[in-house]
């Protein structure tokens, strides 16, 4: 079968004990059909990659941390995902065999076949599953191979003897050697040594406790720090006993997102976890030599977005390495780098990495906030001052009415052929309308029909025209249309225009009393006939 790539990024409302905004994106294809490849992340496990590598990967998912991998292999390619899965630095390597069909759907709804799928849940969705002790997402990395109703594919399989074989097919003779061990919850709090406040374990790092053991390289993420400090992780009878006896030990890596855990870091008494979160006693971690900056708006006030304004949204900085750092009632912020990063930021070209509100829970880059203004010392950090972000205009269709106001005055509408005085005393009918919409044309040319019933009733009728054609091919249309309604055009941008006499879209209908107070507004043509 052909393969082809694409990629798709949406946004979608999650739950993830509460709603927030996420990204969701797709990927149709393997990597070799992208003509580069897409990498690993820093949060996988050490082997995860060479498997989502595979060029028997049709399709992967990836919402707010939870990513699946869907595959169509043969025996062949199974028993090498099983090999490779086998050799990836996690604690179970828990395989489910499954008598389902695998299809699933892309977001455009086309329906993709898959016989294995590898299930990865990292970020917000695997520190919410540790945080609550949920059941329903798996903390490691899982497999499930699907026969589709043909288990004669399962006796052609290897198995290595660190596989967990979950069945839930039970007439398929194949038992695993490894059985998952039964863990305990137990809970751990971290403080800083300085005295400064629990909330920096959020600060821009991502704080982690990892499982080690003699003569393996690599480590297992087992924890995440909470902002207050806490965390949360699962161990059976075993792993605690190699604990208390050095054969395995805890490290607490307190750094960014970037950073790898190492086993050099600073270790976490076994004899300091507990059973009941609130009996924990804290452990005494280094605090970190965060890097300061500050910005501020041009008239010398924090750069902080107006949250009656821009709802959802905030101004911060962004850098490579060290992530985001967020505004503080003074206009600080703080971020986190090793020596390491700090050198490769310092030699990266500088980007436009201060983001600014554009919208509800939207932003964009617009400035930059270059590395070499930041210092350890904050009384040195470097100061960037921007313009205030322009406040987004209201949508037309949710402007209140304008019925029972007075109309705003035509300061800003330019006309020939009407003067205000020319409505003195009598009732008005404005007609807010666009060249380029055929709904708007019809207006235009019903008016005109009505014209003279209208002027019987002593109405004084204006068109104004609100749409982006110059002067020129109004005036031509109308002249071609033999519209003899008095007309006049919106200076400039037209929006401000609208705003203030409530027209919630075009056409837009307003009629007045004599005194200009207005008495109706948006209603359709058709009811002009009957006005008394």
């Amino acid at each position: 079968m052909k393969k082809y790539v694409l990629f798709i990024i949406i946004f979608a409302i999650l739950s993830i004990s509460q709603i927030c905004f996420g990204l969701a994106t797709e990927q149709i294809g393997p990597n070799s059909s992208l003509g580069h490849e897409t990498g690993s992340q820093p949060s996988w496990p050490k082997g995860i990659y060479e498997i989502t590598n595979l060029d028997s990967r049709e399709y992967s998912i990836w919402v707010n941390g939870n990513e699946n991998f869907y595959f169509n292999g043969d025996v062949e390619e199974i028993n090498e995902m099983i090999n490779l899965f086998s050799k990836v630095a996690i604690r179970d390597h828990v395989v489910q065999i499954l008598s389902d069909k695998g299809t699933t759907k892309t977001f455009g709804g086309v329906e993709i076949g898959y016989n294995v799928r590898l299930q990865l849940v990292e970020g917000i969705a695997l520190f919410m599953t540790r945080e609550e002790q949920r059941e329903s997402l798996p903390l490691e990395p899982c497999l499930s191979i699907l026969t589709g109703g043909d288990n004669s594919i399962i006796e052609k399989l290897k198995w290595p003897d660190n596989i967990i074989i979950e069945k839930f097919i039970p007439e398929i003779p194949v038992k695993s050697k490894m059985q998952q061990p039964k863990r305990d919850y137990y809970y751990g709090l971290l403080e800083f040594a300085d005295g400064s406040p629990s909330q920096e374990f959020v600060s821009g790092v991502k704080s982690r406790i990892t499982l080690w053991q003699k003569d393996v390289n690599d480590g297992i993420n087992i924890g995440d720090v909470n902002n207050k400090g806490y965390f949360t992780i699962l161990l059976s009878e075993v792993e605690l006993a190699n604990l208390k006896t050095g054969k395995m030990w805890l490290t607490c890596t307190i750094a960014n997102y970037l950073t790898e855990a190492k086993k050099t870091d600073q270790k976490f008494p076994v004899e300091m976890l507990v059973k009941e979160k609130e009996k924990a006693e804290s452990v005494k971690v280094a605090g970190l030599p965060y890097y300061y900056g500050r910005i501020l708006f041009e008239d010398g006030s924090p750069a902080i977005a107006d949250s009656s304004i821009w709802k959802g949204s905030e101004i911060h900085v962004d850098f490579s390495y060290a992530g985001m750092g967020h505004i503080d009632s003074e206009g600080y912020f703080k971020v986190f780098f090793t020596p390491e990063q700090y050198k490769k930021a310092q030699e990266s070209k500088e980007r436009k990495n201060i983001y600014v509100p554009t919208g509800p829970n939207s932003g964009r880059a617009m400035h930059t906030f270059p590395v070499t203004e930041l210092s350890q010392d904050k009384s040195k950090a470097g100061v960037v001052k921007i313009p205030r972000p322009v406040p987004p205009k209201q949508e037309l269709s949710t402007v209140k009415s304008k019925v029972g106001k007075q109309i705003p005055g035509f300061e800003k509408i330019k006309s020939a052929d009407f003067q205000p005085e020319q409505a003195k005393d009598k009732p008005l009918l404005v007609c807010f309308w666009d060249i380029d919409q055929r709904p708007s044309r019809q207006y235009i040319l019903d008016l005109e029909k009505n014209k003279v019933v209208l002027e019987g009733k002593n109405i004084q009728v204006l068109i104004i025209h609100a749409g982006t054609k110059v002067e020129n091919e109004v005036k031509h249309w109308i002249q071609e249309n033999k519209v003899s309604i008095a007309s006049g055009i919106i200076e400039g941008e037209p929006y401000d225009t609208l705003l203030t006499w409530g027209a919630r879209g075009l056409p837009w209908l307003v009629l007045t009393d004599d005194k200009h107070v207005i008495t109706k507004a948006g209603f359709n043509i058709d009811e002009l006939a009957d006005m008394k």
